[in-house]
């Protein structure tokens, strides 16, 4: 056949298989991401949005291609073949590619994808902002992102204050530093807890936050039944946002730790008994409900908890007006944002910490970006900070029943030294005193399980000023808990 491809100059395939691999490769780029899974960027120099090959997306592509060349639909037979070779060509490409979820970063500077039809991206450094279609990261999508609104060019981040209400002026700035944070990639994100009473607009708040850094179709939603359904989620968006909790799960609490400061999460694949497929996130989480919904230490640690001020019944407004008022700052807000991002990444590298709290890399930046929101206020955000993630100890300590029965024993002396086992029924005899449940899972029913649950919450007891110490004595552990001095630790750590 000599007849040629329409808009080519090569000679059309000789079979249907053939013309559908042509039309696969042509103007396309196959690759892999880091987890070896085969990934197709379509329109790969005028577009930066990347596909699994075996994707509707992608399956769709191809039928519509060769359905515009030919007149006619391709035979299943022939479609399969060029889908596997497509499938092959991808998985023994060169060498694999990050593929991001709405923030990507590349030499330095970082990209956001707008997700609008025309491809749009801001690539912000240290010398500014910017929107192009020209962007060196791949970037995928999922059903529910929505596209995001274009920044406007002169902005104001702190318009975002007129929409979310807070008790204190320091989870003012904790919450701005931890939105413009939410596009620094590939750095642990603390989990943003949001805390009021009944009326505080907590779901309003939330909706609001996400929509800022991941508009969504669906902005919230319950948290997950199961670990599989949560994994999912977290793979699916790059800000989830789980309403009205009341409590949470020891086994999902875990997968949201590895989900804020980056791991993944393996799952068998469908039809298979022994091939895996892993699910890989590092996530901006929002949890929302009226009290402190996270009680794990590992969780509360890894926490930003900020109370929402209850709006007054005369101030209330319906919830159209409410996103009308917001949607029109919304531009501004973004440009603002880009405007301090942008700052930060140029102080960012002169950044130098006497110490760094456990979200070593967020602590940092955040410094950073406080000082690019108004200079000065870098070292209001490490005191800010420091208040919160003091708050969170307390949470952690007060949620455990271990930690409350030390804080009890510590109110009646400064020091107690003696055998685990002893320790243990102290423990025990106090719980029964202060009528602390030692029925949950959490209270340990043997010396060695007691161990276990000290090095649970250590950091959060030394946060109170409790000490706690195991050693070994032979063919037993001894145990010394003693009051500190909680400045004389931050001290010591720090030098």
């Amino acid at each position: 056949m000599n007849s040629k491809v329409k808009g080519q100059a090569t000679e059309t395939p000789s079979t249907p298989t053939d013309m559908l691999i042509f039309l696969g490769k042509e103007g396309n780029k196959l690759f892999t991401n880091l987890n070896g899974e085969p990934y197709v960027c379509i329109d790969h120099k005028n577009s930066s949005k990347a596909v699994k090959v075996k994707s509707r997306t992608f399956r769709n592509h191809m039928m519509k291609r060769y359905y515009q060349e030919t007149g006619q639909a391709s035979s299943p037979d022939a479609f399969n073949q060029a889908m596997a070779q497509l499938e092959a060509e991808a998985t023994f490409s060169d060498t694999p590619k990050p593929v991001e979820l709405r923030v990507g970063e590349h030499e330095g500077r970082i990209y956001y994808d707008l997700h609008d039809v025309a491809g749009s991206v801001v690539e912000i450094d240290s010398t500014g902002w910017k929107i192009t279609q020209s962007c060196p990261v791949y970037f995928s999508s999922s059903q529910n992102m929505q596209p995001q609104c274009m920044p406007a060019a002169t902005g104001n981040l702190k318009k975002l204050l007129k929409h979310v209400r807070f008790k204190r002026n320091s989870d003012k700035l904790l919450y701005l530093v931890y939105i413009v944070a939410c596009f620094i990639p590939a750095i642990p994100h603390p989990v943003l807890i949001l805390a009021g009473e009944k009326g505080a607009a907590k779901s309003s708040s939330t909706r609001l936050t996400r929509s800022i850094v991941d508009p969504a179709f669906r902005d919230i939603s319950s948290m997950p039944g199961g670990v599989h359904d949560l994994a999912i989620s977290l793979q699916n968006n790059y800000m989830p946002a789980y309403d009205n909790l009341t409590s949470i799960s020891t086994k999902i609490s875990d997968l949201l730790c590895t989900a804020a400061t980056g791991g993944g999460y393996s799952t068998r694949k469908f039809y298979t008994d022994d091939e895996e497929t892993i699910l890989s996130f590092l996530r901006c989480l929002i949890l929302n409900g009226i009290n402190v919904v996270a009680s794990k230490a590992d969780l509360l640690d890894r926490s930003i908890i900020l109370e929402l001020d209850r709006i007054d019944e005369s101030e209330r407004k319906a919830e159209k007006q409410v996103k009308c008022e917001f949607e029109q700052d919304k531009p501004s807000i973004l440009g603002g944002l880009f405007d301090v991002l942008s700052r930060a990444i140029q102080i960012y590298p002169h950044v130098q910490l006497d110490s760094l709290p456990r979200m070593a890399d967020f602590a940092q930046w955040g410094y950073a970006i406080a000082e690019a929101i108004q200079e000065g206020y870098g070292e209001k955000f490490l005191k800010a900070y420091k208040m919160n993630t003091d708050k969170a100890s307390e949470e952690a300590v007060s949620a455990h029943p271990v930690a409350s029965a030390f804080i009890a024993l510590m109110k009646r002396t400064p020091f107690w030294e003696g055998p685990v086992s002893d320790l243990l029924d102290k423990l025990g005899n106090i719980a029964v005193r202060e009528k602390i449940d030692t029925r949950t899972k959490d209270w340990p029913k043997a010396p060695h399980a007691l161990s276990r649950r000290i090095r649970e919450i250590k950091s959060n007891l030394r946060a109170c000023g409790i000490e706690v110490e195991i050693r070994h004595k032979g063919d037993y552990k001894e145990a010394t808990v003693q009051k500190v001095d909680v400045n004389a630790i931050s001290d010591e750590e720090a030098s």
